[in-house]
This record gives C-alpha cells, structure tokens and sequence, in this order.
C-alpha cells in the first residue's frame, strides 16, 4: 500500500473489482478526490450492500471537500476567507474548526489553520518569481497569523482581523476518512478501508480474523518500507516534508511552524495511529511542527495514540507503544 500522495489534476474512471471469498467478496473502488486517490474496499455478502456503501462513503467525502476547499471558490473555508466572516456554518465546519483550535492549545501553537497566508506567499514567489519568500515578506505574512483570530461565536465564525486566512489541509481529509467510515457502518458493513493518499481508517476485521496491513513507506525511497503495522477499528496518518513542497531539496515545504513562519525542518515524516483519522492527521501535523522531543511527547499524552518520528538525520523514533502494532497478530 502506498504512502505517497499523487496531485494527479485529471479525473479517472473508478475500477470496481469483486474477489470472491466464500460467501464473502471484496469490493473496492479508486477514485481522484481532494489532490490524492482514494480508495475504498468493503467486504460483503451482497454487491448491492456493497455497492451503496462504497457511493456513500464518495459522496461524504465528496461533500466535505465542497465545504472545506481552498480550491473551490464557493466553499464555505474560501467564503471565510474571503469575507472574513460565515454565518450559519455547516455543523461539519463548525466542528473541525473547533477540533482545529483544541489541537492548536494542547500543541502550544504548532497546529494552526491560520499560516494560509504563509501558504500563499510561499506558492507566490516560488512559483511567480522563481525564489523563495524574503525575511521581510515572511515576516509582513506573519501578521495574520494566529489561530486568536478565529472566533466561534454563535451562528457565526469571524475572523479579528481582515486579511486572515484559514485552510483545513492538516485536518479536512482525516475528517472526510471518518464520515466515510460513518457512511459505509450505516450501510451495515463491519469489515473495510479507506485510504486517502495514505492515510486510512480500517473497521473491523479482514474476512479470516486478519489485521488490516499497512505498510509505512521510507520517505526518501518509494521502493523501501520503513515498518508494517496491523490494525482494526484504528486510523493512520502521515505528515512529511515529501508530500508537497516547493523546492527540490524539500527545505520549503507546505508543513509550516506558524512561530517562524518558514517550513519545519527537524523531521521528515510523523506517523501517527489514533481512534479516528481526524485526531491523527491533526497530532502527526502537529508533532512534524513540533520536532522530535515535543511531538512525541504531545504523541505520548494523547489516550489511545502512538507514533513513530523520523528524523532529518534518519532516526526513527517510537512512542511506547507503537511497537504493539508492527507484531503480526495469529489468524483466528
């Protein structure tokens, strides 16, 4: 299973395959949604079941990413933006700003949806002028930043002061992972994945009591694995300096340290395994921002996280507990 991203800008035809397992079949279906592939399998009994519970699991995702978007003009985050106030935001909003700015107090700052003008400027000069951003941009950009000046207040949210910007980038698609997950449980399913450019949610079991396997990529050789790790009812997520960056030598990259301003640099890759994507896409942002002592220990203080931390220099680093999840448990 692959770790790496793929900003492919055209859409695909989804292949839906069947492999019959018994009475049981695997049914899974890929398509390019939110800048990746994502990819859905479910086991069932009835390709009907199936089948509507793979178009749900799409269709949730499909509608968080209408809301969520920096790229889709009529969203409700470019909206915000724009006019520097929303009022009756979608309930789904309304929460993942919320969990934002939780995860930016427990974080002390590191996670914050408001570096977009960072974001910005980066994409300005590197792609406009040819350079990276100078001190003086950098620190004109830094005004804006903070997530203080995201204000949830009633039926609306506002932002203190005109210019600020949000995006949902560390946190949007671990969400949208968990409303497909909702999705395809209504449907009556108890055994499937989502993975999202790599980052995934598994329910239940494979067929034959088997983990789910996930295999974590070497972020600097596709063709080597760092470590594999088995799960049931948990989510995965990654953040690295590979994903999307800006240079070739990846030291601008689009995980940026809101106290700086610049892209983090300690490490270059955080995996972490919580209860729902959401809470690990957030914690692996935040302890790539964090570096190496700081985020694990924010990894170690969550109930039911765990992490492993690689380093600019190749370390790997393990919370505690992760190792309980690379054992390869016995088929029941």
């Amino acid at each position: 299973m692959s770790w790496r991203r793929w900003p492919i800008p055209i859409l695909i035809a989804a292949l839906i395959l069947a492999v019959g397992c018994g009475r049981v079949r695997k049914f899974s279906e890929t398509r390019e949604l939110m800048g990746t592939w994502i990819n859905v399998t479910v086991y069932s009994e009835s390709a009907s079941q199936a089948r509507r519970a793979i178009d749900r699991a799409f269709e949730e995702m499909e509608r968080v990413d209408r809301l969520m978007s920096t790229y889709k003009e009529d969203s409700e985050v470019s909206r915000l933006n724009r006019d520097g106030f929303l009022k009756n935001p979608s309930p789904d909003l309304r929460f993942v700003i919320e969990r934002s700015l939780y995860y930016s107090k427990i974080s002390n700052g590191a996670f914050d949806i408001t570096v977009q003008p960072i974001l910005k400027l980066y994409s300005h000069t590197f792609k406009d002028l040819g350079r990276p951003p100078t001190e003086e941009e950098i620190e004109e950009a830094m005004k804006l930043v903070g997530y203080e000046n995201v204000v949830l207040d009633g039926n609306e949210i506002r932002f203190r002061r005109k210019g600020v910007m949000i995006t949902l980038g560390g946190i949007a698609k671990g969400y949208a992972i968990d409303k497909a997950i909702e999705a395809i449980r209504e449907c009556g399913i108890r055994s499937a994945l989502v993975n999202a450019g790599g980052d995934v949610r598994a329910i239940g079991l494979k067929p034959g009591g088997e983990k789910w396997r996930i295999a974590l990529q070497n972020p600097r050789n596709e063709e080597e694995y760092i470590t594999v790790m088995f799960i049931s009812d948990k989510a995965v997520a990654t953040s690295g300096d590979y994903e999307r960056y800006f240079d070739p030598n990846k030291k601008y990259h689009h995980i940026i340290n809101p106290k700086t301003g610049r892209s983090a640099v300690e490490l270059i890759s955080v995996t972490v395994i919580a209860d729902k994507a959401i809470d690990a896409d957030a914690l692996a942002t935040s302890a790539f921002v964090l570096g190496p002592e700081e985020g694990l220990k924010l990894i170690e203080r969550i109930k039911g996280a765990e992490g492993l931390l690689i380093t600019r220099d190749r370390r790997i680093i393990r919370s505690s507990g992760f190792d309980r999840y690379e054992r390869k448990p016995e088929a029941r």
